[in-house]
């Protein structure tokens, strides 16, 4: 994963950290460079001393072992046997003392990894001499081979001293590879004295012996011609002291005459005892010319690394210097840069979040923006750090603060987005007013014609005769009530309140049937039970609108041949009304979706103080879900899409306690809207009742009537007497036709807009309208009836009634038809009407199996009644 800094703070201090980061990480490895190289020139002494001084002693030491070695094993042990125990005691002390110094300088030890592994080299080595020194005693090793075992062990000697070097630079540096390496050439002075005693002491040499001789001389004698002349000027002229003595002339006189023998004559050329003496002699001397060069070295390694230590100092006292300026310098740049567009932010943020969206709320709401306000930019806390006055108005010119740089011209172009903006708000604004005027005016309109148009129907439902004609006056009439809801819907997309009110409370069980008759596929919508309370008349039409439209999304996405079921309970806050169909449902995403839609929808429309509406339509064509928010919004509805456990979909609808009313005993609710679609007595049989069930008052959805929320009350029943008013089926009390109660008698006495409102035959004295109510109720005590909970026995008589009288008004009718006067008589007229009448038996006694069946089913499964 890919790390990028997420503020712009965080970016300018990462710009400036890395390249400062940078500049410290080279000071300070040049630092430690410098002070590495400085300290170390400085302590090449104490380096010399711990390591350089015990390691060239133990050199010493080896050399002189190694020559009583070669006296001992040449003699067979005659002569040479207390110099060589002599010589093994010193060389243990040197080796025992370098050991030390080791073991005291491991803690704080400042050699490298090559100068340890040196050091290593040389403990190794020294591992080896007490096997040597047992086949020395033993005569198990020829002479020469001791004289180059004893050689090896010396050598790490050499490699360590080389390698400590390595601390010292320049001058400095190549003094001492010169010290090192007349202490080789000393080294070979001392392999040839060794070379010539055994040669001397035993029976010559052989040529092998001879050749490393030779070698020996040469490679001393190229020594001293290559690394003599860089000796400081005293050394120098110590060494050419020596050369020039008599012990330098004897002793190079005598490696010349070896060079010009042979291997069988080289003792005569070289004597034994002058050798001895001169070599002596020459070791002596050439040991304390080395010393004392390797002494210059140290004093001059320590005086320039003094030098280059002050020097290393005050280079590194002003690069931290400049490191520290350039620290400050770089942290008050990007402060700066940061503050600038912090507070460029911080007014960006102001303007798009709290600015912008005020302003465009109140041109929703219908208020008027003038140009100052429309120019005017935000101020922030973060102004003061630019100098303006506190409190002042920016104004258009906003970005002056900050400079003519690009973040000046930034704020500069904040500023002309912010007027862009809310130019584009006001001309949205006005669209949404004239938008929302023509919705206004076409649903007007509409709910005029609709309202007439029912009327009309109305009308001509009392008049018809002919059942195929009152069923399609019953069809035209619920589809008139579907569009006076539609027209509904356009005047809640604009954001005002439909026309149909009520102040009484109505029962749930009657606003939910109601709500049924304004679906198109009512017969498919099962209601179940309906607890005995009621809604406030003030949320009757919203909560049916809002019901009827989940219905109808139910309806629509659902088999045909699937049931919708709707139940409805109280519960601790409320009441709760479920609407379940048997749909494919949809998938969480989708359900999300369509919840969030009903959320937010209330937020989208708005009526100005002015009364003028003004819409903001959703970006979706689902304008059901928008409708439902709208409306649930209005009263604190909660409205809560879910999936069923049958994998369909369940609309939950809360409706919170404070709408609820539950009616005292007695007392009268008002009706609902009557979008009610009856049980068409239509002899074609091509229109089947709704199916419903009874709720806690026993009035039936399917039957005689549905309540609805069309035009009023109830359907009159197409038949001559078959059902009773208590749907009992005697026929002997036959409740009159309701009339159909209009909204406007019983709705608010003020419009949307606040205005008073006629109401139809308000003058009229409180008497009057009690007899009217009177002259309309129905006789014979069926409303007492009719509240009671029926049982199943008697819900399964009113269905076998209700069948009965359909079939006696169906053949009665066809037999009335055939009568009429005029008419012309068909042959075999009568014969067609008792072929119609026992059709009609025959139906009528199919119904009455058909209900039965279905009421014995419901009750085994426990559901209620229908």
């Amino acid at each position: 994963m890919r790390l990028r800094p997420r503020t712009i703070r965080t970016q300018l201090i990462t710009l400036l950290l890395v390249p400062m980061v940078s500049l410290l990480a080279l000071w300070t490895y040049g630092s430690y460079t410098t002070l590495r190289g400085a300290l170390g020139l400085t302590r090449v002494n104490i380096t010399d001393h711990y390591y350089g001084v015990p390691a060239e002693a133990l050199t010493e030491a080896l050399q002189n072992e190694r020559l009583a070695a070669v006296e001992y094993d040449v003699t067979n042990g005659r002569s040479g046997g207390p110099e060589l125990r002599a010589a093994e005691k010193t060389t243990d002390a040197s080796a025992g003392e370098l050991r030390q110094h080791l073991q005291a300088r491991a803690a704080g030890s400042t050699l490298n990894a090559d100068q340890n592994a040196r050091v290593g080299d040389i403990l190794s080595a020294l591992q080896t001499i007490p096997g040597l020194r047992a086949s020395v005693l033993a005569g198990d090793i020829n002479w020469f081979d001791i004289l180059n075992a004893y050689s090896l062990v010396i050598d790490p000697d050499f490699r360590l001293q080389s390698a400590l070097t390595e601390q010292q630079s320049g001058e400095v540096a190549r003094k001492g590879a010169v010290v090192v390496e007349l202490d080789r050439a000393r080294e070979l002075l001392s392999q040839e004295d060794a070379l010539v005693l055994g040669g001397h002491l035993g029976d010559g040499m052989s040529d092998p012996q001879y050749n490393e001789l030779i070698g020996d001389i040469d490679g001393r004698e190229l020594i001293d011609n290559v690394y003599a002349p860089e000796l400081p000027p005293s050394d120098a002229r110590k060494l050419q002291d020596f050369e020039n003595g008599n012990v330098g002339w004897s002793l190079l006189s005598q490696e010349t005459s070896a060079r010009a023998a042979s291997a069988l004559t080289v003792q005569e050329a070289i004597p034994a005892d002058q050798w001895r003496q001169n070599v002596e002699v020459a070791l002596r001397q050439l040991a304390a010319i080395d010393q004392d060069a390797a002494l210059q070295v140290d004093e001059a390694a320590h005086t320039s690394g003094m030098s280059v230590l002050n020097k290393a100092a005050v280079a590194l006292l002003i690069g931290l210097l400049a490191v520290v300026i350039s620290l400050i310098v770089s942290v008050r740049i990007g402060r700066r840069i940061a503050l600038r567009l912090t507070a460029l932010r911080d007014n960006a943020e102001y303007l798009s979040g709290h600015r912008l969206p005020e302003i465009m709320r109140r041109l929703r709401e219908g208020d008027s923006i003038d140009d100052a306000e429309t120019a005017s930019w935000p101020r922030t806390a973060s102004d003061d750090l630019f100098g303006t006055p506190g409190g002042a108005d920016l104004g258009a010119d906003f970005g002056e603060e900050f400079g003519d740089d690009e973040i000046g011209q930034v704020g500069r172009a904040f500023g002309v987005a912010q007027r862009t903006a809310v130019q584009a708000a006001v001309e949205q604004a006005r669209l949404r007013r004239g938008v929302a005027a023509v919705f206004t005016t076409l649903a007007r309109r509409s709910q005029v014609i609709l309202h007439r148009q029912l009327a009309l129907l109305d009308t001509m439902e009392r008049r018809a005769r002919d059942p195929g004609e009152l069923a399609d006056l019953f069809r035209l009439d619920h589809m008139t009530n579907r569009m006076r809801r539609q027209a509904e819907g356009l005047l809640i997309l604009s954001g005002l309140t439909p026309g149909r009110a009520w102040r009484r409370p109505v029962r749930m069980g009657e606003v939910v049937r109601a709500a049924v008759g304004e679906v198109e596929g009512y017969e498919r919508i099962a209601v179940r039970r309906m607890p005995g309370v009621a809604l406030v008349g003030g949320a009757v039409a919203d909560v049916l609108h809002l019901l009827a439209e989940l219905m109808e999304n139910a309806t629509n996405f659902s088999p045909p041949d699937s049931e919708v079921v709707v139940r409805g309970e109280e519960v601790a806050a409320g009441f709760a009304v479920e609407i379940e169909d048997r749909g494919l449902g949809m998938n969480p995403d989708r359900l999300a979706e369509a919840n969030r839609a009903i959320r937010d929808s209330a937020d989208r429309a708005y009526v100005s103080d002015g009364g003028t509406a003004v819409i903001d339509l959703p970006e979706t064509d689902r304008l059901g879900l928008y409708t439902v928010g709208r409306l649930s919004a209005r009263h604190g509805v909660r409205v809560t899409l879910g999936r069923t456990s049958r994998g369909g979909t369940v609309a939950v609808v809360f409706i919170p306690a404070v709408l609820l009313a539950v009616p005292e005993e007695g007392e009268r609710c008002e009706e609902p809207p009557d979008t009610a679609i009856a049980a068409v007595p239509a002899g074609r049989g091509q229109h089947r009742a709704v199916r419903a069930v009874t709720d806690g008052t026993g009035t039936s959805a399917a039957g005689g009537s549905v309540a609805g929320s069309g035009t009023g009350g109830a359907r009159r029943a197409a038949s001559d007497g078959g059902t009773g008013g208590d749907g009992t089926g005697d026929g002997g009390d036959v409740n009159p036709l309701p009339r159909r109660p209009r909204p406007s008698e019983t709705a608010d006495r003020t419009t949307s807009a606040g205005l008073p409102r006629r109401v139809p035959s308000s003058s009229r004295a409180s008497r009057l309208r009690e007899e009217s109510v009177a002259h309309e109720r129905p006789a014979g005590g069926s409303q007492d009836r009719s509240d009671r909970e029926r049982s199943p026995e008697e819900a399964r008589s009113v269905i076998a009634a209700y069948a009965r009288g359909l079939a006696r008004g169906r053949s009665d009718s066809a037999e009335t038809r055939d009568r009429e006067p005029g008419r012309p008589a068909a042959d075999g007229a009568s014969e067609d009407a008792v072929d119609k009448k026992e059709q009609g038996e025959t139906a009528t006694q199919n119904a009455i199996e058909k209900a039965v069946a279905r009421e014995n089913a419901r009750q085994e499964d426990g559901g209620p009644t229908s």
